[in-house]
């Protein structure tokens, strides 16, 4: 009975330490893995930060260029027709828009579906003018009359612009 009791004797505090040490290695790991989780995550940060960054840039420049009076002072010139217009504006708008495309990976689903909504407004809004008008129109006359157009329905680029400005700034 004595050598049980001996036995026991080494037997538990030796348990005893090795629990210890079990449980001090799994604090130090988890504290270690913790520790390289957010040195990580800043490196990740590091490199994706101006990528997103640019993405919002070129997004509002998309907008920028979009716009209802940027994109008629780009694109219209002196002796072309409505349809020769309306042809290139919506050909531009649906080139900025595709070299764009890939910039919706780093932007909210929100923000993407509002620059979408914008871009489709505003081809609405060319069609929209030129069926205003006749097939032998001028320009000048778009122009005036998809600016008033314009003013009447409020078009979107302004707040797609805030929503960007906003979505942006939460980056830092």
């Amino acid at each position: 009975m004595n050598v049980i009791f001996q036995t026991v004797l080494l037997v538990v505090p030796s348990l005893l330490v090795i629990f210890a040490v079990y449980l001090m290695l799994q604090n130090f790991l988890h504290i270690e893995t913790e520790k390289n989780h957010k040195l990580l995550s800043i490196e990740n940060r590091k490199i994706s930060l101006p990528m997103q960054l640019q993405a919002y840039e070129r997004l509002a420049l998309l907008m920028e260029r979009i716009a209802p009076v940027a994109l008629v002072l780009r694109i219209s010139r002196p002796g072309m027709t409505v349809i020769q217009l309306q042809k290139e504006m919506v050909s531009s708008i649906h080139s900025e828009f595709e070299h764009n495309l890939s910039q919706q990976i780093y932007v909210s689903a929100d923000c993407w579906t509002l620059i979408k909504s914008t871009v489709e407004e505003t081809i609405r809004l060319v069609h929209s003018t030129a069926g205003q008008l006749t097939q032998d129109s001028d320009a000048a006359t778009f122009s005036a009359l998809f600016m008033q157009n314009v003013l009447e329905n409020n078009n979107q680029t302004e707040q797609t612009l805030g929503l960007l400005r906003l979505e942006a700034s939460r980056l830092f």
